[in-house]
């Protein structure tokens, strides 16, 4: 009963059935302030993979284009902007580590940013 009791309190009133598991996932979400840094990163990251291409500015316009789409898909897939906004980092991340050598680094840094940024804000 006292688990029941400690789970019904983590949900703010009014809250949608949905929601209750996001509830729980909301001290990984880094701030909006932190999330505008991040998106940042993420665009720096997008652009130093479309560096590599054989057409670096059309790379990058179709790189910004689908890294969009992608953010606007996890945000509807996840139902909360800043849960598929903290998700689409994520992703950036680990779609850089896959990539070439500076690639690596430049996704280790944002995926250790977005974890520090969502500890600590």
């Amino acid at each position: 009963m006292q688990v029941l009791l400690a789970a019904v309190s983590q949900i703010p009133p009014g809250a949608p059935p949905g929601r209750y598991w996001l509830e729980g996932l909301s001290p990984l979400v880094p701030s909006p302030s932190a999330s505008r840094a991040l998106l940042l990163a993420d665009v720096a990251v997008i652009l130093l993979a479309a560096a590599g291409w054989r057409h670096p500015t059309l790379a990058a316009l179709v790189g910004l284009a689908l890294g969009l789409l992608v953010l606007n898909l996890v945000g509807m897939l996840l139902t909360d902007f800043f849960l598929g906004l903290a998700a689409f980092h994520v992703l950036v991340g680990v779609a850089a580590l896959g990539g070439a050598r500076r690639l690596r680094w430049a996704g280790a840094g944002l995926l250790a940013l977005t974890l520090a940024l969502g500890a600590l804000t």
